[in-house]
């Protein structure tokens, strides 16, 4: 009885305070019900997690990096260890490369490479590139069950972005399917999105300032020279 009582207990902690935070980390009230791009590639979906997070440097040069995006390309800035650990062959760079800035609508962002579990997911693991709206708003549609996973870049005061991330889907369509949902999928989803979210932070961050001293730099240059 004892131990009901504490199961209990943690799966409502869990349930009613846990999980809540997880899906709207780092949004606020106003970002959680926007209405943002992407909405509207799965209109009826029934679940939606909405993350964000603050960037020191302009939507020009977060934008450089999260274009970079997919296996094959820059990586998904997150845990490349635990993705490999599933065969996947993602490696997150710490540059960027001009050959992976040119990232169109209609172009395959894969999660994986081509012949990763026999072949059987080929065209499948992965997105479509179906908005993009250059330092504004990248929008991707998975193949398995349409459904989107947005990334909106806002501009805000003094060369600061607002990076917002959400993810929409349906609901399981099974009780196997929901157990893993809600037991595991949902939160490695959490965990891998939130490092995701403050690497692109940190790579954006520390390539502004790295360009701003340079700047600086060559300015004082200038009038020293002169």
């Amino acid at each position: 009885m004892a131990g009901a009582v504490v199961c209990g207990g943690a799966l409502a902690a869990y349930n009613y305070k846990i999980r809540p935070w997880h899906q709207r980390w780092g949004a606020t009230d106003e970002e959680l019900t926007a209405s943002l791009p992407g909405d509207e590639v799965k209109p009826d979906a029934d679940m939606q997690v909405t993350h964000a997070v603050t960037i020191d440097a302009p939507p020009e040069t977060v934008w450089k990096w999260l274009v970079q995006l997919g296996q094959g390309r820059g990586g998904f800035y997150s845990y490349d260890w635990v993705e490999n650990m599933f065969g996947l062959e993602i490696y997150n760079t710490a540059e960027l490369k001009s050959e992976w800035q040119t990232l169109k609508v209609g172009d395959f962002v894969r999660g994986a490479q081509d012949d990763w579990f026999g072949g059987r997911f080929k065209g499948k693991a992965g997105w479509f590139v179906v908005l993009m709206d250059e330092a504004r708003a990248l929008v991707l549609r998975d193949e398995i069950e349409h459904g989107s996973w947005s990334f909106i870049l806002k501009p805000l005061a003094e060369n600061k972005t607002r990076l917002i991330i959400r993810a929409r889907g349906g609901k399981p369509a099974n009780l196997g399917m929901k157990i893993f949902n809600y037991g595991f999928f949902e939160i490695a989803h959490f965990v891998m999105e939130r490092k995701m979210l403050l690497t692109l932070k940190r790579r954006a961050e520390e390539f502004y300032a790295g360009h701003t001293v340079e700047a600086e730099l060559g300015l004082s240059a200038e009038k020293i020279a002169v």
